[in-house]
C-alpha cells in the first residue's frame, strides 16, 4: 500500500495543523489522503504550502522563491540572465494521476505574473476520463509550471492517468511517454517505498523503465519525502526514483544571497531532513556508481538533488482548492526536484545535443563528472545534514547524491 503526505505551512509564525492544532513554524503534519476507494494515492510527496491569499499578482514574499531567484540561484546562465530559448526543440513528459481541471489557465497566470514565454503545453488522458483530486491538482501545477520555467522553450506533454496506481502511472503512461509523446525526458514526482513491491513487480517495472531508458528518454524521478524510512517502520528507498534506469533527485534547503527577484544569488546549501535516500535491497550497484568509487552493497538513491525544503519552496499558482487553500502557494518537496532536473536535462540536450546527452548515458555523464577533475565547478556538494539515517557529507551521500547542479556549467561539461 502506497501513502500520499501533503504538508502546509501557513506563513504567520505559527503553522495551523490539521484539526485546527497549533505548532512552531518549520514543523510538519502529514495528512493521509485516499481515494473513494479507500485504497491510498500512489505516491509519497510532501507539498509545503504557505497561502498567497489568492488573486493573480505575482507573490514576492522570502523565501517563498520566483523562477528568476531560482535560475539566478542555480546559474542557468553564467550571468543570470534568463534565456527563453532553453529547451528549445525537446519535450517533457509529466506524468501526473488524475491532473488538473484548471491547469491551462493556472500556468498562463503563473506566466504572465514572472513574465515567462507563454507555455507549449499538451494535455492528454489517453486512459481514459479523469476526476478531480485537489492533492494531485496542486502537483500538476507545480510539476508543469516549474518545468517549463526552467525549460522555457520546451513542449510540455502532460499526461494524465485515471487513477494513481503503478498499473496506469508505470506499465501505460511511461510507455506512452516513449511511444506517442516521443517525449526527450519523463518528469516522476511519485514513488512508494521499495520494500512494499514484489520482486516479481520490481522486475517487470524495472523491464519498463530499462526499455525506455535504452530508447534514449532521460527518466527522472523523486526520491520521497519521508527520510530514510520512507513512510515505513524501517529503512527502505523510494521507487522508482530508486530504480537503477532512472535518474533520482533528492532534496536540499537551499540559502540564497540578496533574495530578490533581480538580484539573486547562490548563498549555501544543506541536506533537507526529509530527504528521501539510500540503498536499495533489490537493485545491485550499478556500474556507473563502482566506477564513480561509490561503495555500497545495492544501488545508491539519490543521484542529484535541488531545493525541495518546503521552508525554501517555491511559488505556484493552482486555483482548484487544496484544504482551503487557493491561488498562489508556497510549496516544496522532491516533486520540486524532480521537473526541474527534468527541465535541466532538456536545457542540456537543447545546446548540446541528444547524443551528447540521453537515457543511455545520462548516469555515466553524471558520476563521470562527479569523478572529475570538473566536479566542483559543475555540482555544489552539501555536506551538512540528516534524513534520519544517513549523513550528508564530502563527494557522495544516500541524501543529496552527487548534488545541486551548477547549469550553465554542465551544459559546457557535458
Amino acid at each position: 500500500m502506497t501513502n500520499k503526505f501533503v504538508v502546509l505551512l501557513v506563513a504567520i509564525g505559527m503553522v495551523m495543523g490539521f484539526g485546527g492544532v497549533l505548532i512552531p513554524a518549520g514543523s510538519y503534519v502529514a495528512t493521509q489522503l485516499s481515494e473513494a476507494s479507500g485504497v491510498p494515492l500512489f505516491t509519497v510527496l510532501s507539498h509545503g504550502g504557505r497561502g498567497g491569499g489568492g488573486g493573480s499578482s505575482a507573490p514576492t514574499t522570502y523565501p517563498g522563491y520566483i523562477p528568476i531567484q531560482i535560475w539566478q540561484g542555480y546559474q542557468y546562465t553564467s550571468n543570470g540572465a534568463y534565456n527563453p530559448n532553453y529547451g528549445t526543440g525537446e519535450t517533457i513528459a509529466i506524468i501526473d494521476a488524475y491532473g488538473s481541471p484548471s491547469i491551462s489557465s493556472d500556468v498562463s497566470t503563473f506566466d504572465s505574473a514572472f513574465g515567462l514565454p507563454a507555455i507549449n503545453l499538451q494535455i492528454v488522458h489517453p486512459f481514459g476520463k479523469v476526476s478531480r483530486n485537489a492533492g494531485w491538482a496542486l502537483e500538476t501545477s507545480l510539476d508543469v509550471e516549474w518545468a517549463h520555467a526552467m525549460a522555457p522553450a520546451a513542449k510540455i506533454v502532460l499526461i494524465e492517468t485515471p487513477s494513481a496506481s503503478n498499473t496506469y502511472l508505470i506499465n501505460d503512461a511511461v510507455n506512452y511517454a516513449l511511444n506517442t509523446t516521443h517525449a526527450n525526458v519523463i518528469s516522476m514526482s511519485w514513488g512508494e517505498a521499495e520494500s512494499s513491491l514484489t520482486s516479481a513487480e520490481l522486475a517487470q517495472y524495472h523491464s519498463i523503465f530499462s526499455y525506455v531508458a535504452s530508447n534514449g528518454v532521460i527518466e527522472v524521478g523523486a526520491s520521497g519525502d519521508n527520510g530514510a524510512t520512507d513512510g515505513t517502520s524501517s529503512i527502505t528507498v523510494d521507487y522508482p526514483s530508486a530504480d537503477p534506469a532512472v535518474v533520482a533527485a533528492g532534496g536540499t534547503s537551499l540559502v540564497l544571497n540578496n533574495p530578490t527577484s533581480s538580484g539573486a544569488s547562490y548563498g549555501y546549501e544543506y541536506a533537507w531532513n526529509s530527504s528521501g535516500g539510500g540503498i536499495s535491497t533489490y537493485f545491485p550497484e550499478p556500474a556507473y556508481q563502482v566506477n564513480a568509487g561509490i561503495s555500497a552493497t545495492g544501488r545508491a538513491s539519490p543521484d542529484v538533488s535541488y531545493d525541495a525544503n518546503p521552508n525554501t519552496g517555491v511559488w505556484v499558482y493552482d486555483t482548484t482548492t487544496y484544504e482551503g487553500s487557493t491561488g498562489w502557494i508556497q510549496v516544496g518537496g522532491t516533486s520540486a526536484a524532480a521537473p526541474q532536473w527534468s527541465a535541466i536535462f532538456a536545457d542540456i540536450q537543447s545546446i548540446d545535443g541528444f547524443s551528447v546527452l540521453n537515457g543511455g548515458n545520462v548516469h555515466t555523464v553524471l558520476y563521470s563528472l562527479y569523478s572529475s577533475s570538473n566536479y566542483d565547478k559543475a555540482f555544489h556538494d552539501e555536506t551538512v545534514g540528516y534524513n534520519g539515517y544517513y549523513y550528508a557529507g564530502p563527494g557522495y551521500d544516500e541524501v543529496t547524491g552527487i548534488g545541486s547542479p551548477v547549469v550553465y556549467e554542465l551544459i559546457s561539461l557535458a
